[in-house]
């Protein structure tokens, strides 16, 4: 029915907006201090402002800065100790969508690189497994394709949501 595609969609873009776009803040948040690291020690305020830049710079218009997280940091322990640990989740659902937008173009192609993608996974570079769909990952166009698999998802969802709405 509409509404179980409804709750359906709401669970895959709450996800997707985890991702996406909270961990776009997190990958700023990591390169700032990177950066600012290697010309001093930063304290505690330095750390909150760069979490509420990154954090803004990655929500735009729809975060509400009354509710803006600046101790992020400090909850995420793989700050810590691992470089960038975020970026692979973002990275792997965008490749993901966009071997899907690869397979609503291409049917019969897509299946015979899936297996090979399958099998090769974890042993051969991006680059190697777009090969095996004829997609080339330093293209912006695939990874616009992936998008666009999300923006038809939200599309949906409004339309969903439209009679929900008083």
């Amino acid at each position: 029915t509409g509404d179980e595609r409804l709750a359906l969609l709401d669970t895959d873009l709450g996800g997707a907006n985890q991702v996406v776009v909270d961990i776009h803040s997190r990958f700023l948040f990591e390169t700032e201090v990177f950066a600012r690291r290697q010309r001093r020690t930063l304290g505690v305020s330095e750390l909150n402002e760069m979490m509420l830049n990154a954090q803004s710079q990655a929500y735009g218009n729809g975060i509400d800065h009354t509710t803006a997280h600046p101790y992020m940091w400090v909850l995420k322990p793989h700050y810590y100790g691992s470089h960038f640990y975020n970026w692979p989740y973002t990275y792997g659902l965008l490749f993901g969508l966009g071997l899907y937008a690869q397979y609503h173009r291409d049917p019969e192609r897509f299946h015979g690189g899936y297996d090979t993608v399958l099998s090769r996974a974890g042993m051969d570079t991006a680059e190697e497994l777009g090969r095996a769909f004829n997609l080339d990952v330093s293209d912006e166009s695939f990874w616009t394709a992936s998008l666009d698999v999300l923006r038809t998802r939200m599309l949906d969802y409004e339309n969903l949501a439209q009679k929900h709405i008083k």
